[in-house]
């Protein structure tokens, strides 16, 4: 998948923030059922922004009167980001079909796995160093697709997966870990979807 353009990654931001303000149910095509994801990275971005804000009005208060205006561009700024961010992993679920399913990250980059390939699923909490699409540290066979560091699911596939990154050699997959909010759920979604159950 190529990078996204700055342009691009702000319109798909803003229009998934105003989505989310508007209350918009998240719709997806044809017979798709999604697995949602990230609930504790958002937590943890609400509770810094929070305190970003108070942390803002005492600054506000020692920042001289002619770069006020400024400050406060700045912090409307940094929170639609943060806020936007937010609201870009919240629509953009895990996908499932009868034949592949999609690990997307919201703003960062997306792995499709074909459901014939997967050989078992299972809750599995653990850490992976940075975000989105990347190679396991500990492992040469190993990839996670994930907005944070933290995973909580991983697949075991029965045969390599070819997976190609932004920069540096493609890797064979033998084992994929990723996040889902609900993992015992979202495990049972993705093995009924094995069995043929991937229509609601």
């Amino acid at each position: 998948m190529p990078r996204r353009s700055a342009l691009t990654w702000t319109n798909t931001m803003l229009r998934d923030l105003a989505a989310w303000l508007a209350r918009k149910p998240v719709t997806h095509p044809g017979a798709h059922r999604a697995i949602r994801h990230s609930a504790d990275s958002r937590t943890i971005i609400w509770s810094i922004t929070a305190a970003d804000l108070v942390a803002s009005v005492v600054v506000d208060a020692m920042v001289p009167a002619a770069y006020r205006l400024l400050h406060l561009a700045w912090v409307v700024v940094s929170v639609v980001m943060t806020v936007g961010f937010c609201a870009m992993t919240a629509r953009t679920p895990h996908l499932i079909d009868d034949h592949t399913l999609y690990l997307r990250t919201g703003p960062f980059r997306a792995l499709a796995i074909p459901l014939d390939q997967i050989q078992t699923v299972r809750a599995a909490h653990g850490m992976t160093p940075s975000h989105g699409l990347r190679r396991s540290l500990d492992e040469d066979d190993a990839v996670a697709c994930s907005v944070s560091s933290a995973t909580t699911m991983a697949l075991e596939l029965a045969e390599p997966l070819p997976v190609q990154f932004r920069k540096g050699d493609p890797t064979l997959a033998r084992r994929v870990y990723f996040t889902a909010d609900r993992p015992a759920e979202a495990a049972e979604v993705i093995r009924g979807a094995m069995r043929g159950e991937a229509r609601p």
